[in-house]
């Protein structure tokens, strides 16, 4: 009876040793990262059968445990995976916010310079300092264009760099998880589970969770990790690595790709958004395609639509040297680069087919059994599709573009990415130094006899493209009408078409015959009107000149369109150049100014969403951490309480053990 005494003590004096050891473990590790509260788990020792009874033999320790909850574990990795992407997603947008600056300096500053530039050209044509002060206007602005774009380079230059690191950490995370399962799955061959192996390991994934969103399997071989669409990071004690790659839609930035096993020689497979989600990699790859490219985009295309327009107003005009005007600035054409795996070898070009509206979208230029297909990337719709192999004489136009291959073939499967607009900015270049290449004079000179006795006027006449001014005066006669306001005008070149316009009416067209019945248009005086003249024909030296006439001509007054001859007293196109500035050519509701304003303020307001987004996100995740503590973590309060619990528990069972031995004395005792 006193060995069983004894034994039972000294069971009970281990498990309260046990129980300290296991409580100033608890208190020891309370502040490392990962660790997980453990405790005891006891257990009543198995009864002696004594005659009258079975009789215990102690305690016993069946195991250490953790107070684990793989809910909240997961929970909480998947919410700090959502922060750590929204953070880096909204650091980045706000580095971007800052560079462009306020909507109403920098660029801004620089088109309403250079547009006020053109401004006194109009009011001096022909001075030269002026003139020289506009293209210094014009240069400052392709400077700010230039370093617009450099930043953007830059700050690309900064995430790629990043994306490439993240990817490193991601694959040290993996290793390590595989490794932690192959030791701990040697060392539960015993029966026991080794806790700190799985603090580490789950301490790896949160790790990694951070950098990436992954999903977590537990089986018999450990944990297997898996990417967002189901690719494999760590399967067992298998791990898998990515790497980097230029994109396909755009290779100036990298992208995440699978190289499968470590030292695996296949070619790594591109990821698209679905597999890489959440943590830092998903938000740097989420800022890249979706803030920074269409942010570079957008401003590439308010230059190239301002230099679109400036340079097709500045065409319309004459130079100082009495010539037509030539281009002003040098934007990029679209960039086109083949994908990675294409076999064939078509060299492709795209232009814009109208640079002043030009698309903000990135494009994809696809051929597969025969047929060419071009995918907006952006929207993720088809544009068009053509079984027609595009060249100079039969282009595929399709999403505002007119796609050639200049040589070359494509092969199935083949595949080319288009951004019209991405190289705008670091193209961007004033096309002349000369201040006489300003065209500030317009070739049409449409004016009123001197002779005339009515009160008639014009004005001195406007052209668009494809204009053509007669190199002899054409001589216009009106013949009023026996009564009431409408007359007409006649003298027009027989095949031209003549359309009047009047506010608030339909306008009206006239094909000149050489005979009766239409020689003539019919003229209001009561509402006066436009006269726009366009010949289909191209052959009688007069198309595409309008003049607005107002008043009431006597009968047998003229008016004359001519060719301008006085460039150098002449504005009228420099100032038509200036007004471009309450345009709204560029999306036919917004001028290039407010454009400009816009692209900031979307860029600032993405940054102020971004940063709701993840305050809100960072509550979520400190609520779950304040979860997962309440059960996982170490609380001192309790393990001090534990600590005087086991202290009582091992001096009651250090009594038990003298009581014992006083016992075994007093039996010695009697037998001496």
């Amino acid at each position: 009876m006193t060995t069983n005494i004894f034994s039972i003590g000294l069971s009970g004096l281990q498990a309260a040793n046990l129980g300290i050891a296991t409580s100033s473990e608890n208190i020891s590790n309370s502040t490392t990262a990962g660790y997980t509260v453990e405790s005891p788990v006891y257990a009543e020792a198995n009864g002696q059968n004594m005659g009258s009874g079975y009789l215990g033999n102690g305690v016993s320790t069946t195991t250490i445990q953790r107070a684990y909850s793989q809910y909240l574990t997961t929970q909480l990795n998947n919410a700090t995976s959502t922060n750590s992407s929204l953070t880096a997603s909204q650091t980045l947008a706000q580095q971007l916010a800052n560079l462009v600056g306020s909507p109403t300096s920098g660029i801004a500053t620089s088109i309403s310079g250079f547009f006020s530039g053109l401004q006194n050209v109009a009011n001096a044509p022909a001075d030269t300092a002026v003139r020289q002060t506009a293209l210094s206007d014009a240069q400052t602005l392709a400077d700010q264009l230039n370093s617009a774009g450099q930043q953007y380079d830059a700050m690309r230059t900064s995430v790629n760099t990043q994306i490439t690191e993240a990817v490193t950490q991601v694959n040290t995370y993996s290793k390590q998880i595989a490794q932690l399962n192959a030791q701990i799955t040697a060392a539960s061959s015993s029966g026991q589970q080794p806790l700190q192996l799985e603090d580490q390991r789950d301490q790896a994934v949160a790790n990694l969770a951070q950098l990436v969103g992954v999903q977590v399997v537990q089986n018999s071989g450990g944990y297997s990790v898996f990417l967002g669409n189901g690719q494999p990071l760590v399967v067992s004690t298998q791990n898998y690595n990515l790497t980097t790659g230029p994109s396909n839609t755009n290779p100036a930035d990298l992208q995440v790709e699978w190289a499968g096993q470590p030292g695996s020689t296949a070619a790594p497979q591109q990821l698209g958004s679905a597999a890489i989600q959440g943590g830092t990699l998903g938000g740097l790859t989420s800022f890249l395609t979706q803030t920074l490219d269409p942010a570079e985009a957008q401003l590439g295309a308010i230059a190239t639509s301002f230099a679109a327009q400036v340079n097709g107003q500045n065409a319309l005009g004459i130079n100082l040297a009495g010539a037509s005007g030539t281009a002003l600035f040098n934007v990029n054409s679209a960039l086109v680069s083949g994908y990675a795996n294409n076999t064939g070898n078509a060299v492709v070009t795209a232009t814009l087919t109208n640079p002043t509206t030009p698309t903000t979208d990135n494009y994809s230029l696809s051929y597969n059994a025969g047929t060419y297909t071009l995918t907006d990337v952006t929207t993720n719709t088809v544009a068009g599709t053509t079984t027609t192999a595009p060249s100079a004489a039969t282009p595929f136009v399709a999403g505002g573009l007119s796609i050639t291959t200049t040589s070359g073939t494509m092969n199935n499967g083949d595949a080319y990415s288009i951004e019209p607009t991405m190289g705008a900015l670091n193209g961007f270049s004033v096309a002349t130094t000369n201040p006489a290449d300003i065209a500030a004079a317009s070739p049409v000179l449409v004016s009123a006899g001197t002779a005339n006795a009515g009160t008639g006027t014009v004005t001195q006449g406007t052209v668009t493209a494809g204009y053509a001014v007669p190199t002899t005066p054409l001589k216009l006669t009106y013949t009023a009408p026996a009564a009431g306001t409408i007359g007409t005008l006649s003298g027009f070149p027989v095949g031209t078409v003549v359309t009047v316009t009047v506010p608030g009416q339909p306008a009206t067209s006239t094909t000149i015959a050489a005979g009766p019945p239409v020689t003539s248009v019919n003229y209001d005086s009561s509402t006066g009107g436009t006269i726009s003249i366009a010949d289909p024909t191209g052959t009688t030296g007069l198309n595409n000149v309008s003049f607005t006439m107002s008043g009431a001509p006597a009968n047998n007054d003229t008016f004359t369109i001519a060719a301008n001859t006085s460039g150098t007293q002449d504005g009228r196109n420099a100032l038509a150049i200036s007004n471009l500035t309450s345009s709204t050519v560029l999306n036919g509701t917004t001028t290039l100014t407010n454009a400009y304003a816009n692209y900031v303020n979307s860029i600032g307001n993405t940054a102020t969403l971004l940063q709701a987004s993840s305050t809100s996100q960072q509550s979520l995740v400190t609520q779950l951490t304040s979860q997962q503590q309440s059960v996982q973590g170490v609380n001192l309060d309790e393990e001090a309480a534990k600590l005087m619990q086991y202290q009582q528990l091992y001096q009651a069972n250090s009594k038990v053990i003298q009581t014992a031995a006083s016992l075994f004395q007093t039996l010695i005792g009697i037998f001496q």
